[in-house]
C-alpha cells in the first residue's frame, strides 16, 4: 500500500469513529443534572413507574424514654458476722438458699457460755439468799432499839449491810443477763428476708468478733432498686413528670431486647455531679420476680412524657439527606418528597413532630431509594 492509499484509509476510519460517537450521543441525551441526593431512575426502564410498597400514616399516643446505664442495687446487704468467739458448729443454709428474718443461718459451740451462765446464777441465788438475811436481821433490830436492847449503830451497820448486798445482787443479776444475751449470740440467725450468697467460713473453725469477712452475706432484693445517671439537661422533664404522678420506668437487659421488670421512680439525688454533668436516679421495682441480680447492668427506661396522637411512621419509611430527614409521599401515580423531623421512636415507628405528613396519607416504606420528586411509582403493596 503506497502513502496517498493509506492516508485515504486512515482518514475514512476516523469519519467512522465521529459517525458512531454522535449517533450514541443523539440516542442516550445528555445527562440529568444531580440534586442533594442520589439521583433515581424515575420512570424507571421503558418509561415504566417503579413499583413500591406503602403504608397509611396513623395518629397515636408515644412516650419519651430518657434512656442511662444503671446498676441493679440490693434493697438490704447485710454481711453476717458473730459476735462471741468460738467454734463454728454447724452451717445451717445451702448457698443461694431464701431466707427469712429470724431463721438460724448457723451455730456456735456455747457449752463454756452456759456453764457461765449456771455458775453466774448460782452466785445470784447466793447473794439473794445472804440479801434477805440481812433484811430480815435489819426487821428485828428496828424492833430490838424501840425496846433499847441494840444500839443505834448496830442498826446503822445493818442498813449499810443490806445496801450493800442490794448492790451485789443487782450486779449478780447483770451478769447472768449478760451471759444470757452472749448464749443467744451462738445461734446465728438472719436479720433481713433475702438470698443467702456463698459460705465464707467452714463448721469446725474457730471465729471470731474481729473477723471482717463474716459467716455469709445477705441481700435482700424485694424490692428491687435500680440506680442509674442521667444527663442534668433532663432535670426539668423528668421533674414535671413527677409532679404529674407515679413516673415508670423499665428495666431492659444489656441487649435492650427482653424487658426485665417494670417500676417506679423512687428518688433523685440530691446534688449533681459535676465531673460528669449528671444525677443519679433510683427507681424501685416491687414485683421483679428475681429478674434484677445484685450488680447487675441493666438498660433502663425513664418514661419521660407522652405525645398524644402525633403521626407515626415505620422507621424505614424515613430517609436521610443533606438538608435532614424525608419520607416519599404517595400523591396519586407519583412520589412527593416531604421534609420531616422525626421525633422519638416506639418499637419499629418513629413520630413525627411537624406537620410533614398527616394521618391517613400513605408514605413509601420500600423502594424509595429509586424515586426522586415527581417520580412515577404504582403501590404493588400495602
Amino acid at each position: 500500500m503506497n502513502t496517498s492509499k493509506r492516508h485515504t484509509f486512515i482518514w475514512a476510519l476516523s469519519a467512522l469513529v465521529l459517525l458512531a460517537i454522535a449517533a450514541a450521543v443523539y440516542t442516550h441525551g445528555p445527562a440529568a443534572p444531580h440534586n442533594n441526593r442520589p439521583m433515581g431512575m424515575g420512570m424507571g426502564m421503558g418509561g415504566r413507574p417503579e413499583p413500591v410498597a406503602a403504608v397509611a400514616v396513623v395518629a397515636q399516643d408515644v412516650p419519651v424514654y430518657i434512656d442511662a446505664l444503671g446498676t441493679v442495687i440490693p434493697t438490704q446487704s447485710v454481711t453476717v458476722i458473730t459476735q462471741v468467739d468460738g467454734i463454728l458448729s454447724s452451717v445451717d443454709f445451702k448457698e443461694g438458699q431464701q431466707v427469712r428474718k429470724g431463721q438460724v443461718i448457723a451455730r456456735i459451740d456455747d457449752r463454756a457460755l452456759k456453764a457461765q451462765l449456771a455458775q453466774a446464777k448460782g452466785i445470784l441465788a447466793h447473794d439473794q439468799a445472804v440479801l434477805s438475811n440481812a433484811q430480815r436481821d435489819l426487821t428485828r433490830y428496828r424492833e430490838l432499839i424501840k425496846a433499847g436492847s441494840v444500839s443505834q449503830q448496830t442498826l446503822d451497820t445493818q442498813v449499810a449491810s443490806v445496801a450493800e448486798q442490794l448492790g451485789t445482787v443487782a450486779a449478780d443479776q447483770g451478769s447472768v443477763q449478760n451471759l444470757e444475751v452472749q448464749l443467744s449470740y451462738c445461734t446465728i440467725t438472719s436479720p433481713v428476708d433475702g438470698i443467702v450468697g456463698l459460705r465464707q467460713v467452714d463448721p469446725g473453725n474457730y471465729v471470731t468478733t474481729a473477723s471482717t469477712s463474716g459467716i455469709a452475706v445477705i441481700t435482700q432484693m424485694k424490692p428491687a432498686t435500680v440506680v442509674f445517671a442521667v444527663p442534668e439537661d433532663y432535670l426539668g422533664a423528668i421533674n414535671q413528670a413527677k409532679a404529674a404522678g407515679a413516673v415508670s420506668v423499665l428495666a431492659y437487659d444489656r441487649n435492650k431486647t427482653n424487658l426485665l421488670a417494670s417500676g417506679q421512680l423512687l428518688a433523685l439525688d440530691n446534688q449533681v455531679d459535676t465531673s460528669t454533668g449528671t444525677i443519679k436516679v433510683k427507681a424501685q421495682f416491687d414485683d421483679a420476680q428475681n429478674a434484677l441480680f445484685p450488680n447487675q447492668f441493666v438498660n433502663a427506661r425513664l418514661k419521660a412524657e407522652t405525645l398524644s396522637q402525633v403521626p407515626v411512621v415505620p422507621t424505614r419509611a424515613i430517609q436521610h439527606g443533606s438538608k435532614g430527614d424525608f419520607v416519599f409521599v404517595v400523591a396519586g401515580n407519583k412520589a412527593s418528597l416531604r421534609n420531616v423531623k422525626s421525633g422519638p421512636t416506639m418499637g419499629d415507628v418513629t413520630a413525627i413532630l411537624d406537620a410533614g405528613v398527616k394521618p391517613d396519607e400513605q408514605v413509601i416504606t420500600e423502594g424509595a431509594d429509586k424515586l426522586d420528586e415527581g417520580s412515577a411509582i404504582k403501590v404493588v403493596a400495602q
